[in-house]
């Protein structure tokens, strides 16, 4: 079976000074477009995407703005589009739910401004330690350099992994973040979906464990954050020592910042490597539909599940799933995974969070918390689909066939 998919392919690039000089112009631009059309309507109602180019023509005929017809013309376009964008999710049905729920809490009229504010676009601002800007046509790529419009030098790139030779280059986005610049590549390729075994396995996830297999086994947390939290408490603490905006206050900022897309690149490289595992060895994949947003009101386990980004790993584990012939079903939230007994289906009342352990009074069966609510996550999910309600002692079986132990082996490295 085959699917047509697209694909983004991310790589550092290394622009000589005259190149930082034109790409650091089309940042400026496009930020400019993007804020200037934000500020001409901010009171009123944001006209469709053809009046915005029209205007954008005659914007780039004034003397004032000449320097933006040396910019990407289909570059600025896209700023226009974003924007549009913007507006649109301003509108949706769940940011104007959240925008009446805050309004609804707002006490004083500061918390009222905010509410009424949230979800609408904001400003861009120069300086950002993120700024990008998007090519929607005309890249190609020759050897170890990509060629873009307005500029006949390539860029040096270093491709850490080739592109995919069947792939149609449909966009590129160019990025700048701690003073690194990236190309992201988005590629439409056709893959083969090979049909796998009938593989099942039920996904529980936590904090002392990142997550909890049915057949028994525990990926531990590798907690990123939390293991450079104390230096990053010592560059903050030295930061609010620092004059505002001074050389200094500069070079530590850089330092603070650098140290996060440490503690980002550490956290994405491990979700992304659990999650094409698990999608590659198993068939059916069952996972719990958690709102990590309302958990994370707990503020003694905010940062704790943060640090975790489970909501990230679901994410990856959606797409990789349909890469991979795999299928992902999220079992409501509200099911009773930890208090059900996983042998005879015994339902308790109360299982605090502290107790990790416990024994049903039907069947005398002793329960790991965890395991046990991977298991029954796997059984919920086999029992709405077409396929054969199979008891979780043979999908062990079966999920220990598929190569467990390379996932296992993922935790402890």
């Amino acid at each position: 079976m085959q699917k047509t998919i697209l694909r983004a392919y991310k790589y550092r690039i290394y622009p000589t000074k005259t190149q930082i000089e034109f790409l650091e112009n089309h940042f400026g631009a496009c930020r400019f477009v993007y804020n200037y059309f934000l500020s001409k309507y901010k009171n009123s109602k944001l006209p469709n995407k053809t009046i915005l180019q029209k205007e954008l023509k005659e914007l780039k005929k004034n003397e004032n703005y000449s320097w933006l017809n040396q910019i990407n013309s289909q570059s600025l376009q896209v700023a226009i589009h974003n924007l549009i964008k913007a507006y649109k999710r301003a509108f949706s049905k769940e940011v104007v739910k959240e925008r009446k729920i805050a309004l609804a809490k707002a006490n004083t009229p500061k918390q009222k401004v905010k509410a009424l504010k949230l979800g609408f676009p904001k400003f861009k601002s120069k300086k950002d330690n993120y700024q990008s800007f998007n090519i929607p046509q005309n890249i190609k790529v020759k050897e170890n350099k990509v060629y873009i419009p307005k500029l006949k030098e390539g860029i040096k790139v270093k491709f850490h992994r080739p592109l995919p030779q069947n792939g149609k280059i449909k966009q590129a986005t160019i990025s700048r973040k701690n003073g690194k610049y990236f190309i992201s590549i988005l590629i439409e390729e056709v893959i083969k979906i090979t049909k796998k075994p009938f593989r099942a396995i039920g996904i529980d996830m936590g904090l002392e464990h990142f997550i909890i297999l049915s057949n028994g086994k525990k990926i531990s947390n590798p907690k990123w954050f939390r293991k450079t939290e104390e230096r990053l408490k010592i560059l903050q603490r030295r930061l609010s020592r620092k004059a505002l905006y001074s050389s200094n206050w500069y070079k530590l900022k850089a330092k603070i910042s650098k140290l996060h897309e440490k503690i980002l690149n550490q956290r994405n490289d491990f979700l992304h490597k659990a999650s094409v595992v698990i999608a590659k060895q198993y068939s059916l994949i069952a996972i719990e539909n958690l709102s990590v947003k309302n958990m994370q009101k707990n503020h003694y386990l905010a940062k704790s599940i943060s640090d975790a980004s489970w909501s990230k790993f679901v994410e990856f584990l959606k797409y990789k799933s349909e890469w991979y012939g795999a299928k992902l079903i999220q079992i409501d939230k509200f099911s009773p995974s930890s208090k059900t007994c996983s042998v005879c289906g015994y339902k308790i009342d109360k299982l605090p969070l502290s107790k990790r352990k416990w024994t049903c009074p039907y069947c005398n069966t002793t329960h790991d918390r965890d395991i046990n609510a991977a298991k029954n996550i796997l059984k919920f999910a086999l029992s709405g689909t077409e396929q054969p309600v199979v008891p979780v002692e043979v999908c062990q079986e079966a999920t220990d066939e598929a190569g467990s132990p390379n996932l296992f082996a993922l935790a402890k490295s």
